[in-house]
């Protein structure tokens, strides 16, 4: 396992992934279901948003990043170690150089510790033991908490406090990639505008990579470099943030693209998609 390096560490690559699933054995004649299909990817330098429908292969993506899923062909990496072979110990380590805000940020809060004991785990976890205190102190004033919420239980915090607890999670090991699965989806409009200046904020301060997972292609052009568009588990897009935004190329972006800005006109269904007519 490599050192903790922010350079090496940031970078990701996917080698020919392709994830199935079989309803029923292919030996009793069961076709796959291609989650994801020869997806070729490599994350160095830039922050990449991954944007596409439901059942695009998002979520397959994220678990294949964090070794919870195995790829059908292919490799990932994640600075340079082949995580289809990684150990249970080797993939705790990874936890040091890549780390989740995930999209339900209560339902991810053990609702028995307090938000010390919450961020003070992650730190246990990579045998972190001096210095706890501190580094809890200066990430909560990272995400924008008062120490006076370090008592509280998760169910004690409004959704927005619940998400910069677990950004505040997720950051406190100080990881050199930071994946954010749709960090906005359960915030209302005040809410989500904060937490994206909040990601902002991050993005200027430490040196990490971005990959956030998201619908939301006015986050991914203000927060990243790059998107990829999936669709039916294959890459459709992928280009400069700005430009797939604005000059998007693929249905399946257009579709994306004027589902969110035209969600008062009459629509017309593509898959899970809807686009003005």
């Amino acid at each position: 396992m490599n050192k903790h390096n922010p350079l090496k560490s940031a970078q990701v690559r996917f080698d020919n992934v392709s994830v199935h699933y079989y309803s029923s054995p292919r030996w009793l004649g069961g076709k796959a279901f291609k989650a994801l299909e020869q997806l070729d990817l490599s994350i160095e330098t830039q922050n990449l948003a991954i944007v596409g429908p439901s059942g695009a292969g998002k979520s397959t993506l994220i678990e294949l990043l964090f070794g919870l899923r195995k790829p059908s062909l292919g490799e990932v990496y994640v600075c340079g170690f082949p995580l289809s072979r990684a150990s249970a110990k080797q993939r705790q380590a990874l936890c040091q150089h890549i780390q989740l805000i995930p999209q339900e940020p209560q339902a991810s809060l053990n609702p028995y510790y307090t938000v010390q004991q919450i961020l003070i785990e992650p730190l246990i976890n990579i045998g972190v033991v001096e210095g706890q205190k501190e580094r809890v102190q200066q990430v909560l004033e990272d995400v924008g908490l008062e120490s006076s919420l370090l008592d509280r239980n998760p169910q004690q915090l409004s959704v927005g406090q619940a998400q910069r607890v677990a950004i505040a999670r997720a950051l406190i090991v100080k990881p050199c990639v930071l994946v954010a699965d749709e960090p906005t989806s359960s915030l209302d409009p005040v809410s989500r505008k904060q937490v994206l200046d909040l990601l902002a904020h991050i993005q200027s301060t430490r040196q990490m990579r971005l990959i956030l997972v998201t619908h939301d292609l006015d986050a991914a052009q203000a927060l990243c470099d790059e998107i990829l568009v999936l669709d039916q588990g294959r890459a459709v897009e992928h280009g400069c943030a700005k430009t797939v935004a604005l000059n998007p190329s693929h249905l399946t972006t257009r579709a994306l693209m004027s589902a969110q800005h035209n969600s008062n006109t009459p629509t017309k269904t593509i898959g899970e998609v809807s686009y003005a007519t």
